[in-house]
């Protein structure tokens, strides 16, 4: 298994799920939380600022938890749409690359940019297979590699204008050394 060594989040991915649980009135996904995450996420989130990685893991699994009921596929999705959402505003350089490894290795960087220890490796396998094999992250946080894999799949497609289909080969959470996904396109 590997060793979780990420400690601190960048606010840039702690708003989207406080500004969630702050509009969730039924107070659902606040119920969810320790009173250091309720502490932490009390004042206005900045997102050049780093946070606890348990806060945004908290914050992220209630919001999972209440919204999505925790369904992969709902979860794809998600990620999916964060995806092409800040990947089409914030992050347009990725869309200027011209291959699906290279805009893997631009998503490398930003996710590098975001959290304090993490690695994504990457292995082409063919002109429309990837393999993609995260490590030195937290191995039991299922919902982020799920919101994740939509993200990563959806960053591919806008690069190389072709649907891509994924599926999961090992899955850290349970039990594997590393979560590696198998991502393919025709």
């Amino acid at each position: 298994m590997s060793k979780v060594k990420v400690s601190q989040v960048k606010g840039s991915m702690l708003v989207t799920f406080v500004k969630a649980i702050k509009a969730d009135k039924t107070g659902a996904c606040e119920k969810l939380l320790t009173d250091e995450d309720k502490k932490n996420i009390s004042t206005l989130v900045l997102a050049s600022k780093w946070y606890p990685f348990e806060t945004y893991k908290n914050c992220f699994k209630a919001v999972c938890q209440v919204n999505a009921g925790k369904k992969p596929d709902v979860l794809r999705e998600w990620g999916r749409m964060a995806g092409e959402t800040t990947m089409t505003t914030i992050y347009k350089t990725v869309l200027n690359k011209k291959d699906a490894e290279s805009a893997l290795g631009a998503f490398q960087q930003i996710v590098k940019n975001v959290y304090d220890s993490i690695t994504i490796e990457k292995k082409m396998v063919s002109d429309n297979e990837i393999i993609i094999t995260i490590t030195d992250f937290d191995p039991d946080f299922e919902e982020w590699y799920l919101v994740g894999m939509g993200w990563i799949e959806r960053t591919i497609e806008l690069v190389i204008k072709k649907e891509v289909k994924s599926e999961i080969i090992e899955r850290s959470w349970l039990g594997a050394p590393a979560t590696v996904f198998k991502m393919r396109w025709s």
